[in-house]
Protein backbone atom coordinates (compact mmCIF):
# COMPACT_ATOMS: atom_id res chain seq x y z
CA UNK A 1 0.00 0.00 0.00
CA UNK A 2 1.15 3.21 -0.80
CA UNK A 3 2.16 6.11 1.80
CA UNK A 4 -0.44 8.37 0.65
CA UNK A 5 -3.00 5.46 0.96
CA UNK A 6 -1.81 4.93 4.38
CA UNK A 7 -2.37 8.33 5.57
CA UNK A 8 -5.35 8.91 4.23
CA UNK A 9 -6.58 5.45 6.27
CA UNK A 10 -4.85 6.44 9.21
CA UNK A 11 -7.09 9.89 8.87
CA UNK A 12 -10.03 8.16 7.47
CA UNK A 13 -10.81 5.70 9.71
CA UNK A 14 -10.90 8.04 13.39
CA UNK A 15 -13.17 10.58 11.73
CA UNK A 16 -15.46 7.62 10.40
CA UNK A 17 -15.93 6.20 14.15
CA UNK A 18 -16.13 9.80 15.65
CA UNK A 19 -18.91 11.16 13.27
CA UNK A 20 -20.60 7.43 13.62
CA UNK A 21 -21.11 8.10 16.97
CA UNK A 22 -21.52 11.89 16.99
CA UNK A 23 -24.52 11.21 14.68
CA UNK A 24 -26.15 8.49 16.65
CA UNK A 25 -25.68 10.49 19.50
CA UNK A 26 -27.50 13.53 17.50
CA UNK A 27 -30.60 10.93 15.76
CA UNK A 28 -28.90 11.19 12.83
CA UNK A 29 -28.76 7.27 11.94
CA UNK A 30 -29.71 7.93 8.63
CA UNK A 31 -27.10 9.79 7.59
CA UNK A 32 -24.76 7.84 9.05
CA UNK A 33 -26.23 5.02 6.93
CA UNK A 34 -26.03 6.83 4.47
CA UNK A 35 -22.35 7.64 5.10
CA UNK A 36 -21.52 3.78 5.47
CA UNK A 37 -23.15 3.19 2.56
CA UNK A 38 -21.21 5.15 0.38
CA UNK A 39 -18.72 3.84 2.07
CA UNK A 40 -18.67 0.64 1.17
CA UNK A 41 -19.72 1.56 -2.30
CA UNK A 42 -16.49 3.00 -2.46
CA UNK A 43 -14.50 0.00 -1.15
CA UNK A 44 -15.92 -1.77 -3.73
CA UNK A 45 -15.35 0.65 -6.16
CA UNK A 46 -11.66 0.60 -5.11
CA UNK A 47 -11.29 -2.66 -6.29
CA UNK A 48 -13.60 -2.90 -9.38
CA UNK A 49 -14.29 0.66 -10.60
CA UNK A 50 -15.90 -0.43 -13.97
CA UNK A 51 -19.27 -1.72 -11.58
CA UNK A 52 -19.53 2.19 -10.49
CA UNK A 53 -19.41 3.57 -13.70
CA UNK A 54 -21.55 1.14 -14.57
CA UNK A 55 -24.31 1.86 -12.58
CA UNK A 56 -23.94 5.51 -13.07
CA UNK A 57 -24.37 4.97 -17.00
CA UNK A 58 -27.68 3.05 -16.69
CA UNK A 59 -29.11 5.76 -13.86
CA UNK A 60 -28.54 8.28 -16.67
CA UNK A 61 -30.10 6.62 -19.32
CA UNK A 62 -32.84 5.53 -17.75
CA UNK A 63 -33.54 8.98 -17.17
CA UNK A 64 -35.06 8.91 -13.89
CA UNK A 65 -32.06 9.64 -11.48
CA UNK A 66 -33.18 7.68 -8.98
CA UNK A 67 -33.10 9.14 -4.97
CA UNK A 68 -31.55 6.46 -3.02
CA UNK A 69 -32.71 8.35 0.57
CA UNK A 70 -35.87 9.92 -0.45
CA UNK A 71 -35.63 12.32 2.64
CA UNK A 72 -32.20 13.63 1.45
CA UNK A 73 -32.36 14.68 -2.18
CA UNK A 74 -28.68 15.10 -2.84
CA UNK A 75 -27.85 11.77 -1.55
CA UNK A 76 -28.80 10.15 -5.24
CA UNK A 77 -27.03 6.99 -6.40
CA UNK A 78 -24.95 8.92 -8.97
CA UNK A 79 -24.03 11.73 -6.54
CA UNK A 80 -22.61 9.01 -4.23
CA UNK A 81 -20.99 7.40 -6.34
CA UNK A 82 -19.89 10.51 -8.00
CA UNK A 83 -18.03 11.46 -4.45
CA UNK A 84 -16.12 7.77 -4.52
CA UNK A 85 -14.87 8.46 -7.75
CA UNK A 86 -13.87 11.77 -7.03
CA UNK A 87 -11.49 10.21 -4.27
CA UNK A 88 -10.05 7.41 -6.27
CA UNK A 89 -9.27 10.13 -9.03
CA UNK A 90 -7.92 12.11 -6.08
CA UNK A 91 -5.43 9.39 -5.22
CA UNK A 92 -4.67 8.00 -8.48
CA UNK A 93 -3.34 11.53 -9.15
CA UNK A 94 -1.48 11.48 -5.91
CA UNK A 95 -0.37 8.24 -6.59
CA UNK A 96 0.73 8.43 -10.48
CA UNK A 97 0.96 12.36 -11.18
CA UNK A 98 -1.10 11.52 -14.12
CA UNK A 99 -3.50 13.76 -15.11
CA UNK A 100 -3.66 12.81 -19.32
CA UNK A 101 -7.14 12.51 -18.83
CA UNK A 102 -7.05 16.44 -19.25
CA UNK A 103 -5.82 15.73 -22.71
CA UNK A 104 -8.31 13.82 -24.00
CA UNK A 105 -9.09 16.13 -27.07
CA UNK A 106 -12.83 15.54 -26.61
CA UNK A 107 -12.61 16.46 -22.79
CA UNK A 108 -10.86 19.63 -24.21
CA UNK A 109 -13.37 20.37 -26.80
CA UNK A 110 -16.01 20.09 -24.07
CA UNK A 111 -14.80 22.15 -21.37
CA UNK A 112 -14.51 24.89 -23.99
CA UNK A 113 -18.03 24.52 -25.18
CA UNK A 114 -18.45 25.12 -21.50
CA UNK A 115 -16.83 27.73 -21.36
CA UNK A 116 -18.65 29.55 -23.88
CA UNK A 117 -22.27 27.98 -23.08
CA UNK A 118 -21.06 30.33 -19.68
CA UNK A 119 -19.91 33.25 -21.18
CA UNK A 120 -23.32 33.05 -23.42
CA UNK A 121 -25.64 32.80 -20.16
CA UNK A 122 -24.25 36.18 -18.75
CA UNK A 123 -24.72 37.85 -21.47
CA UNK A 124 -28.34 36.62 -22.57
CA UNK A 125 -28.86 38.01 -19.13
CA UNK A 126 -27.22 41.83 -20.10
CA UNK A 127 -29.38 40.78 -23.32
CA UNK A 128 -32.80 40.11 -21.84
CA UNK A 129 -32.57 42.02 -18.41
CA UNK A 130 -36.77 41.63 -18.41
CA UNK A 131 -37.03 38.15 -18.74
CA UNK A 132 -38.86 36.55 -16.19
CA UNK A 133 -39.19 32.75 -15.41
CA UNK A 134 -43.09 31.47 -16.78
CA UNK A 135 -44.99 28.56 -16.10
CA UNK A 136 -46.06 26.09 -19.31
CA UNK A 137 -49.02 23.77 -18.83
CA UNK A 138 -47.18 21.93 -15.43
CA UNK A 139 -43.73 23.16 -15.60
CA UNK A 140 -41.18 26.04 -15.13
CA UNK A 141 -39.94 26.38 -18.66
CA UNK A 142 -36.70 27.95 -17.98
CA UNK A 143 -34.29 25.23 -17.91
CA UNK A 144 -30.95 27.55 -17.64
CA UNK A 145 -30.08 25.47 -14.41
CA UNK A 146 -30.86 22.36 -15.41
CA UNK A 147 -29.22 22.16 -18.92
CA UNK A 148 -26.26 23.58 -17.13
CA UNK A 149 -26.17 21.36 -14.33
CA UNK A 150 -26.43 18.49 -16.79
CA UNK A 151 -23.55 19.99 -18.99
CA UNK A 152 -21.17 19.72 -16.04
CA UNK A 153 -22.24 16.49 -14.60
CA UNK A 154 -21.76 14.79 -18.03
CA UNK A 155 -18.88 16.17 -18.24
CA UNK A 156 -17.02 14.79 -14.91
CA UNK A 157 -19.12 11.43 -16.15
CA UNK A 158 -17.08 11.38 -18.88
CA UNK A 159 -14.02 11.99 -16.81
CA UNK A 160 -14.55 8.95 -14.71
CA UNK A 161 -15.21 6.73 -17.54
CA UNK A 162 -12.37 7.93 -19.70
CA UNK A 163 -10.24 7.09 -16.43
CA UNK A 164 -11.42 3.72 -14.76
CA UNK A 165 -12.88 2.22 -18.26
CA UNK A 166 -9.31 0.94 -18.81
CA UNK A 167 -9.28 -3.43 -19.64
CA UNK A 168 -11.14 -5.25 -22.62
CA UNK A 169 -13.45 -6.73 -20.17
CA UNK A 170 -14.10 -3.04 -18.84
CA UNK A 171 -15.47 -1.94 -21.84
CA UNK A 172 -17.30 -4.87 -23.14
CA UNK A 173 -19.38 -4.36 -19.16
CA UNK A 174 -19.68 -1.23 -20.03
CA UNK A 175 -21.18 -1.50 -23.87
CA UNK A 176 -23.75 -4.07 -22.75
CA UNK A 177 -24.90 -1.94 -19.75
CA UNK A 178 -25.82 0.85 -22.48
CA UNK A 179 -27.35 -1.65 -24.83
CA UNK A 180 -29.24 -3.21 -22.02
CA UNK A 181 -30.34 -0.13 -20.14
CA UNK A 182 -31.83 1.71 -23.46
CA UNK A 183 -33.44 -1.75 -24.53
CA UNK A 184 -35.16 -1.53 -21.03
CA UNK A 185 -37.65 0.97 -23.16
CA UNK A 186 -38.51 -1.79 -25.28
CA UNK A 187 -40.62 -4.47 -23.25
CA UNK A 188 -41.58 -1.15 -21.17
CA UNK A 189 -43.44 -0.21 -24.68
CA UNK A 190 -44.98 -3.42 -25.34
CA UNK A 191 -46.35 -3.60 -21.82
CA UNK A 192 -47.86 0.04 -22.29
CA UNK A 193 -49.18 -0.87 -25.75
CA UNK A 194 -50.78 -4.00 -24.30
CA UNK A 195 -52.38 -2.07 -21.39
CA UNK A 196 -53.53 0.22 -23.24
CA UNK A 197 -51.47 3.37 -21.83
CA UNK A 198 -50.49 5.12 -25.41
CA UNK A 199 -49.56 8.50 -26.41
CA UNK A 200 -52.46 10.46 -27.97
CA UNK A 201 -54.28 7.13 -27.80
CA UNK A 202 -52.32 5.39 -30.70
CA UNK A 203 -48.63 5.86 -30.10
CA UNK A 204 -46.09 3.98 -28.32
CA UNK A 205 -44.08 4.97 -25.50
CA UNK A 206 -42.65 3.85 -22.62
CA UNK A 207 -42.13 4.83 -19.08
CA UNK A 208 -38.06 4.60 -18.64
CA UNK A 209 -35.27 6.37 -20.49
CA UNK A 210 -35.71 9.04 -22.94
CA UNK A 211 -38.43 5.99 -24.30
CA UNK A 212 -41.43 8.34 -22.86
CA UNK A 213 -40.96 10.35 -26.25
CA UNK A 214 -41.93 8.02 -29.47
CA UNK A 215 -39.92 10.25 -31.60
CA UNK A 216 -36.79 9.27 -29.49
CA UNK A 217 -38.42 5.70 -29.07
CA UNK A 218 -37.95 5.09 -32.21
CA UNK A 219 -34.67 6.02 -32.39
CA UNK A 220 -34.00 3.57 -29.42
CA UNK A 221 -35.67 0.91 -31.35
CA UNK A 222 -33.01 1.54 -34.33
CA UNK A 223 -30.08 1.57 -31.82
CA UNK A 224 -31.27 -1.27 -30.35
CA UNK A 225 -31.42 -3.09 -33.85
CA UNK A 226 -27.88 -2.56 -34.60
CA UNK A 227 -26.54 -3.56 -31.33
CA UNK A 228 -28.42 -6.66 -31.02
CA UNK A 229 -27.59 -7.39 -34.60
CA UNK A 230 -23.52 -7.10 -33.88
CA UNK A 231 -24.36 -9.30 -30.36
CA UNK A 232 -25.21 -12.05 -32.43
CA UNK A 233 -22.49 -12.30 -34.64
CA UNK A 234 -19.83 -11.70 -31.62
CA UNK A 235 -19.48 -15.58 -30.86
CA UNK A 236 -21.42 -18.35 -32.93
CA UNK A 237 -24.13 -19.94 -31.26
CA UNK A 238 -28.30 -20.50 -32.32
CA UNK A 239 -29.21 -19.35 -28.77
CA UNK A 240 -27.17 -16.11 -29.20
CA UNK A 241 -28.97 -15.61 -32.15
CA UNK A 242 -32.17 -16.30 -31.32
CA UNK A 243 -31.90 -14.22 -28.05
CA UNK A 244 -31.00 -11.26 -30.46
CA UNK A 245 -33.50 -12.05 -33.11
CA UNK A 246 -36.28 -11.41 -30.63
CA UNK A 247 -35.06 -8.73 -29.28
CA UNK A 248 -34.93 -6.74 -32.53
CA UNK A 249 -38.21 -8.40 -33.40
CA UNK A 250 -39.59 -6.34 -30.51
CA UNK A 251 -37.66 -3.50 -31.17
CA UNK A 252 -39.19 -3.81 -34.76
CA UNK A 253 -42.91 -3.89 -33.16
CA UNK A 254 -42.31 -0.95 -30.84
CA UNK A 255 -40.85 1.19 -33.75
CA UNK A 256 -44.01 0.69 -35.94
CA UNK A 257 -45.89 1.64 -33.19
CA UNK A 258 -44.35 4.87 -32.56
CA UNK A 259 -45.87 6.75 -35.93
CA UNK A 260 -42.67 8.19 -36.31
CA UNK A 261 -41.74 9.55 -39.30
CA UNK A 262 -37.75 10.11 -38.42
CA UNK A 263 -38.02 6.90 -37.29
CA UNK A 264 -38.91 5.63 -40.57
CA UNK A 265 -36.47 7.00 -42.25
CA UNK A 266 -33.89 6.08 -39.75
CA UNK A 267 -35.18 2.46 -40.63
CA UNK A 268 -33.82 3.57 -44.16
CA UNK A 269 -30.90 4.68 -43.04
CA UNK A 270 -30.22 1.78 -40.81
CA UNK A 271 -30.14 -0.76 -43.80
CA UNK A 272 -27.79 1.50 -45.89
CA UNK A 273 -25.36 1.42 -42.67
CA UNK A 274 -25.21 -2.00 -42.51
CA UNK A 275 -25.84 -3.60 -46.28
CA UNK A 276 -22.74 -0.88 -46.83
CA UNK A 277 -20.54 -2.14 -43.92
CA UNK A 278 -17.94 -4.81 -43.50
CA UNK A 279 -19.46 -7.84 -45.62
CA UNK A 280 -19.20 -10.24 -43.01
CA UNK A 281 -22.02 -8.10 -41.05
CA UNK A 282 -24.65 -7.48 -44.05
CA UNK A 283 -27.51 -8.72 -43.27
CA UNK A 284 -28.71 -11.91 -45.69
CA UNK A 285 -31.41 -11.56 -48.01
CA UNK A 286 -33.61 -14.10 -46.11
CA UNK A 287 -33.26 -12.72 -42.58
CA UNK A 288 -34.38 -9.01 -44.49
CA UNK A 289 -37.35 -10.85 -45.45
CA UNK A 290 -37.82 -12.43 -42.24
CA UNK A 291 -37.72 -8.85 -40.49
CA UNK A 292 -39.94 -7.32 -43.38
CA UNK A 293 -42.99 -10.13 -43.02
CA UNK A 294 -42.43 -9.17 -38.89
CA UNK A 295 -43.62 -5.61 -39.73
CA UNK A 296 -46.17 -6.31 -42.44
CA UNK A 297 -47.84 -8.98 -39.56
CA UNK A 298 -47.19 -6.46 -36.70
CA UNK A 299 -49.09 -3.29 -39.09
CA UNK A 300 -51.63 -5.72 -40.16
CA UNK A 301 -52.80 -7.63 -36.52
CA UNK A 302 -51.31 -5.33 -33.95
CA UNK A 303 -49.87 -1.68 -34.92
CA UNK A 304 -52.52 1.06 -34.34
CA UNK A 305 -54.27 2.00 -37.99
CA UNK A 306 -53.51 5.99 -36.84
CA UNK A 307 -49.94 5.13 -36.27
CA UNK A 308 -49.09 3.95 -39.02
CA UNK A 309 -51.55 6.39 -40.80
CA UNK A 310 -48.90 9.20 -39.16
CA UNK A 311 -45.45 7.46 -39.77
CA UNK A 312 -46.35 7.08 -43.82
CA UNK A 313 -47.77 10.27 -44.21
CA UNK A 314 -45.26 13.35 -44.36
CA UNK A 315 -47.19 15.96 -45.56
CA UNK A 316 -50.33 15.90 -43.82
CA UNK A 317 -53.08 18.22 -44.79
CA UNK A 318 -54.53 20.40 -42.13
CA UNK A 319 -56.97 18.32 -40.10
CA UNK A 320 -55.47 14.90 -40.54
CA UNK A 321 -52.93 12.75 -38.20
CA UNK A 322 -49.82 15.01 -38.17
CA UNK A 323 -50.61 18.08 -39.10
CA UNK A 324 -50.58 20.32 -36.13
CA UNK A 325 -46.65 18.58 -35.05
CA UNK A 326 -45.32 19.39 -38.65
CA UNK A 327 -47.14 23.28 -38.24
CA UNK A 328 -45.29 23.91 -35.00
CA UNK A 329 -42.26 22.02 -35.65
CA UNK A 330 -42.17 23.61 -38.96
CA UNK A 331 -42.54 27.26 -36.82
CA UNK A 332 -39.94 25.98 -34.03
CA UNK A 333 -37.57 25.13 -36.81
CA UNK A 334 -38.11 29.13 -38.29
CA UNK A 335 -37.58 30.47 -34.67
CA UNK A 336 -34.52 29.01 -34.43
CA UNK A 337 -33.27 30.31 -37.21
CA UNK A 338 -34.17 33.59 -36.72
CA UNK A 339 -32.60 33.59 -33.31
CA UNK A 340 -29.58 32.37 -34.75
CA UNK A 341 -29.34 35.11 -37.41
CA UNK A 342 -30.44 37.73 -34.77
CA UNK A 343 -28.06 36.41 -31.64
CA UNK A 344 -25.37 34.60 -34.15
CA UNK A 345 -22.22 35.08 -31.70
CA UNK A 346 -23.51 33.58 -28.16
CA UNK A 347 -27.14 32.95 -29.07
CA UNK A 348 -29.64 33.43 -26.65
CA UNK A 349 -28.16 31.89 -23.69
CA UNK A 350 -28.04 27.88 -22.33
CA UNK A 351 -32.04 26.59 -21.74
CA UNK A 352 -33.58 29.97 -22.62
CA UNK A 353 -35.10 29.40 -26.04
CA UNK A 354 -38.45 28.62 -24.79
CA UNK A 355 -38.52 31.93 -22.43
CA UNK A 356 -37.24 33.69 -25.23
CA UNK A 357 -39.27 32.59 -28.25
CA UNK A 358 -42.40 32.83 -25.78
CA UNK A 359 -41.47 36.34 -23.95
CA UNK A 360 -39.61 38.16 -26.99
CA UNK A 361 -40.92 36.85 -30.38
CA UNK A 362 -44.31 35.83 -28.68
CA UNK A 363 -44.44 32.48 -30.01
CA UNK A 364 -47.87 30.94 -29.46
CA UNK A 365 -45.79 27.48 -29.46
CA UNK A 366 -42.95 28.23 -27.48
CA UNK A 367 -41.06 24.56 -28.23
CA UNK A 368 -38.18 23.43 -27.71
CA UNK A 369 -36.21 23.54 -31.28
CA UNK A 370 -36.04 19.60 -32.08
CA UNK A 371 -33.07 19.81 -34.03
CA UNK A 372 -29.71 19.41 -31.89
CA UNK A 373 -27.81 21.74 -35.22
CA UNK A 374 -30.24 24.54 -34.33
CA UNK A 375 -30.23 24.23 -30.92
CA UNK A 376 -26.26 24.87 -30.48
CA UNK A 377 -26.35 27.79 -33.40
CA UNK A 378 -29.69 29.55 -31.25
CA UNK A 379 -28.63 28.87 -28.15
CA UNK A 380 -25.24 28.85 -27.73
CA UNK A 381 -24.10 30.98 -31.10
CA UNK A 382 -22.16 30.07 -34.11
CA UNK A 383 -18.52 28.85 -31.86
CA UNK A 384 -20.89 26.87 -29.89
CA UNK A 385 -21.81 25.05 -33.10
CA UNK A 386 -18.34 24.90 -34.65
CA UNK A 387 -16.80 23.25 -30.64
CA UNK A 388 -19.98 20.56 -31.42
CA UNK A 389 -19.09 19.56 -34.95
CA UNK A 390 -14.93 19.66 -34.08
CA UNK A 391 -16.20 17.35 -31.06
CA UNK A 392 -17.74 15.24 -33.50
CA UNK A 393 -15.08 14.89 -36.08
CA UNK A 394 -12.12 14.23 -33.35
CA UNK A 395 -14.83 11.18 -32.38
CA UNK A 396 -15.08 10.03 -35.98
CA UNK A 397 -11.44 9.90 -36.93
CA UNK A 398 -10.77 8.31 -33.72
CA UNK A 399 -13.21 5.36 -34.92
CA UNK A 400 -11.34 5.35 -38.22
CA UNK A 401 -8.45 4.56 -36.03
CA UNK A 402 -10.72 1.69 -34.44
CA UNK A 403 -11.67 0.83 -37.93
CA UNK A 404 -7.86 0.28 -39.03
CA UNK A 405 -6.67 -1.37 -35.79
CA UNK A 406 -9.40 -3.48 -34.68
CA UNK A 407 -7.71 -6.61 -36.34
CA UNK A 408 -6.03 -7.17 -33.12
CA UNK A 409 -8.75 -7.82 -31.01
CA UNK A 410 -11.62 -9.43 -33.01
CA UNK A 411 -14.28 -9.54 -30.44
CA UNK A 412 -14.02 -5.77 -29.52
CA UNK A 413 -13.74 -5.32 -33.22
CA UNK A 414 -17.45 -6.57 -33.72
CA UNK A 415 -18.41 -4.17 -31.04
CA UNK A 416 -16.64 -1.51 -32.85
CA UNK A 417 -18.48 -1.67 -35.56
CA UNK A 418 -21.91 -1.56 -34.05
CA UNK A 419 -20.67 1.50 -32.11
CA UNK A 420 -20.23 3.06 -35.64
CA UNK A 421 -23.49 2.62 -37.05
CA UNK A 422 -24.91 3.67 -33.51
CA UNK A 423 -23.15 6.82 -33.87
CA UNK A 424 -23.77 7.20 -37.38
CA UNK A 425 -27.63 6.89 -36.24
CA UNK A 426 -27.34 9.07 -33.39
CA UNK A 427 -25.90 11.79 -35.91
CA UNK A 428 -28.77 11.70 -37.77
CA UNK A 429 -31.39 11.67 -35.36
CA UNK A 430 -29.69 14.69 -33.84
CA UNK A 431 -31.47 16.27 -37.09
CA UNK A 432 -34.99 15.85 -35.37
CA UNK A 433 -34.31 15.53 -31.19
CA UNK A 434 -32.29 18.04 -29.15
CA UNK A 435 -29.67 15.07 -28.30
CA UNK A 436 -26.11 16.79 -27.64
CA UNK A 437 -26.75 17.13 -23.60
CA UNK A 438 -28.59 13.91 -23.36
CA UNK A 439 -26.59 10.66 -21.73
CA UNK A 440 -26.40 8.68 -24.85
CA UNK A 441 -23.86 11.76 -26.20
CA UNK A 442 -21.05 11.11 -23.63
CA UNK A 443 -21.67 7.12 -23.49
CA UNK A 444 -20.57 7.04 -27.11
CA UNK A 445 -17.92 8.84 -26.71
CA UNK A 446 -16.52 7.32 -23.62
CA UNK A 447 -16.66 4.04 -25.68
CA UNK A 448 -14.97 5.40 -28.58
CA UNK A 449 -12.28 6.84 -26.74
CA UNK A 450 -11.75 3.88 -24.36
CA UNK A 451 -12.28 1.81 -27.19
CA UNK A 452 -9.12 3.37 -29.25
CA UNK A 453 -6.81 3.78 -26.23
CA UNK A 454 -7.26 -0.48 -25.83
CA UNK A 455 -6.62 -1.42 -29.44
CA UNK A 456 -3.53 1.08 -29.68
CA UNK A 457 -1.92 -0.70 -26.42
CA UNK A 458 -2.43 -4.11 -27.47
CA UNK A 459 0.60 -5.61 -29.38
CA UNK A 460 0.40 -5.70 -33.49
CA UNK A 461 -0.48 -9.67 -33.95
CA UNK A 462 2.87 -10.96 -35.74
CA UNK A 463 3.25 -13.21 -38.69
CA UNK A 464 4.49 -16.66 -37.47
CA UNK A 465 6.85 -18.90 -39.73
CA UNK A 466 6.35 -22.23 -39.07
CA UNK A 467 9.09 -24.73 -40.35
CA UNK A 468 8.00 -27.66 -41.84
CA UNK A 469 10.35 -30.32 -42.04
CA UNK A 470 12.25 -31.12 -45.46
CA UNK A 471 11.53 -34.29 -46.48
CA UNK A 472 14.95 -35.86 -47.58
CA UNK A 473 15.14 -37.77 -50.91
CA UNK A 474 16.41 -41.68 -50.28
CA UNK A 475 19.84 -42.18 -50.51
CA UNK A 476 20.33 -44.13 -54.20
CA UNK A 477 20.04 -47.85 -54.28
CA UNK A 478 23.50 -48.90 -55.80
CA UNK A 479 23.61 -52.45 -57.00
CA UNK A 480 25.17 -54.97 -55.35
CA UNK A 481 27.62 -56.56 -56.69
CA UNK A 482 27.74 -60.30 -57.66
CA UNK A 483 29.28 -62.43 -55.44
CA UNK A 484 31.50 -65.61 -57.30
Amino acid sequence: MSLPMRALLAIVFPMIAALTVTGTYLNKEIIITAGWIALSVGGFLFVRPVVGISIMTTAFLLAAYPTLLQALGFLTINNLLGICFVALLALRILETRDLSFLKIRQVQVLIVIGLLLLIGTFYADWLFPMLQQSRGKTKIIDKTGDMGHNFVARLIFLIFFSVFVRTRADIKIVFMTFMLALFAAVPSALYNFASGNLNRGFRAAASVTSGANPNRLAMICLVEMACWWFWAHARPGNVRRLIAFAAMGASVIVLLSTGSRSGLLGLGVLGILLQTGPKSYRVPAAQIGMFAAVGVLAVATMVPAESWTRMITFNPEKGEIGASSNVMREETLERAWQMSMDYPLFGVGLGNFREVSRQVYRDEYYRPPHNSYLWAMSEGGMLVLAGYMVLFWITWKDLAVVKQLAHRDREIATQAASIRVVFLLYFFFSGFADLWLNPMTYVLLGLVYTTKRYLEEQPEAEAVLVAHPVRQRPPLMRPRRAVA
